[in-house]
């Protein structure tokens, strides 16, 4: 009976655990960038989980994560009680739309930039709408602008943010790929 050898699949599972991991936490303590701190960067790593892990304990791990670190470190001048309120489900719903979206796009058999245009797309308009009217409608803080002055008011740098993301995150899973492909063919020769 031949022995099948799982060690270089779980090592490449650990090291992309171990990679989102480090960039949720490089990346979590503000929206914005700041001189000490990189924009929030947890709906396109949550979106690459999808993608690369699948499976649902590491949603829940990055889950469990996120909460943890925003309950023991909110933002500078911000409360707990401005972060957690029946406003934070809905982020909770956007991570996993994003997570979902890409679980999808990761079992698509063509990882084409077609493919991930769409899906992307798809999957940034719907976690932005989502995590921002679920503040809006559900926080309980008072706004004195419309909802659509309110999307407005978030919109550009939401956006601007995820979609550098998003093409970091296109650019490395074809380099891993090609990688990945030229090490099977020399390992053959």
């Amino acid at each position: 009976m031949k022995k099948i050898n799982h060690l270089p699949e779980n090592l490449k599972k650990v090291f992309i655990i171990s990679l989102l991991t480090f960039f949720i936490f490089l990346t979590r303590g503000s929206h914005l960038l700041t001189s000490f701190n990189l924009p929030d960067a947890t709906f396109v790593l949550l979106f690459a989980g999808g993608i690369l892990l699948k499976e649902y304990k590491w949603l829940s791990y990055f889950l469990i994560l996120s909460i943890g670190i925003d309950f023991l470190s909110p933002p500078y001048g911000l409360e707990n009680s401005y972060i957690f309120n029946l406003g934070y489900v809905g982020l909770m719903i956007s991570y996993f739309t994003s997570w979902f979206l890409g679980r999808y796009l990761g079992q698509s058999s063509i990882f084409s930039i077609a493919n991930y245009l769409y899906i992307g797309t798809f999957f940034i308009t719907s976690s932005y709408l989502i995590s921002t009217l679920t503040f809006y409608y559900f926080s309980g803080l008072e706004s004195q602008e419309g909802v659509s002055s309110f999307l407005a008011s978030y919109y550009q740098e939401f956006f601007i943010v995820n979609i550098i993301y998003m093409a970091i995150l296109f650019v490395s899973i074809k380099f891993s790929q090609s990688l990945m492909t030229r090490i099977n063919t020399q390992s053959y020769e």
